[in-house]
């Protein structure tokens, strides 16, 4: 039995979903635009405002179909440690492993778009709540300042994402990042 029309139409958004997820981790795309995801997706560019009426609205929903599950892993690491040195560490290897690159690279496509207020909020929005794990360990550690230190450090742990294999290698920029954050959490 054929799909029905909202069926098909959810399928061609999803198929637009998974070809955007595609370009970015395409080295010579690493961008969601029209003319990149339409013909994955099976599309001439302008049957994609069918679906979506603007790169930008297809950003977003990209970032909500994957961060989300992103958050997930980053609470399921911690929830694995009891000490909150640990549970910070578990963070910081499921931000800075390889699988975690295309949250980075939905991320960083939407802090390189037009700086729209919707795109500045979306932004800040998921900086906050990918973040937001971090804050109780940091409280319990005692440091001072932990929603905003929390912030920076998911920035600085997202960072290793973009850096590696462009200025030194992966692998040492995971070692590296993951030294500094060792090098920072208080032992107690």
């Amino acid at each position: 039995m054929a799909p029905t029309v909202k069926e098909h139409h959810a399928q061609r958004r999803q198929a637009l979903l998974d070809a955007a997820k595609e370009s970015l981790l395409n080295p010579t795309i690493r961008s969601v635009n029209f003319e990149a995801v339409g013909p994955r997706a099976g599309l001439r560019r302008n049957s994609v405002y069918l679906y979506f009426p603007s790169e930008n609205h297809l950003a977003l929903e990209l970032a909500d179909d994957v961060l989300p599950g992103y958050q997930e892993q980053l609470v399921a690491a911690m929830k694995r440690h009891r000490e909150p040195r640990e549970q910070i560490t578990g963070f910081a290897k499921v931000v800075t492993a390889s699988d975690a690159r295309l949250a980075h690279e939905v991320l960083r496509n939407l802090e390189n778009r037009d700086r729209t207020p919707e795109i500045a909020s979306k932004v800040k929005e998921y900086y906050l709540e990918l973040s937001r794990p971090l804050v109780e360990p940091l409280k319990l550690l005692k440091l001072t300042d932990p929603d905003n230190t929390a912030v920076l450090l998911f920035a600085m742990l997202s960072a290793t994402q973009d850096i590696a294999d462009k200025v030194i290698d992966a692998k040492a920029a995971i070692r590296r990042a993951l030294a500094v954050v060792d090098a920072f959490i208080p032992k107690g």
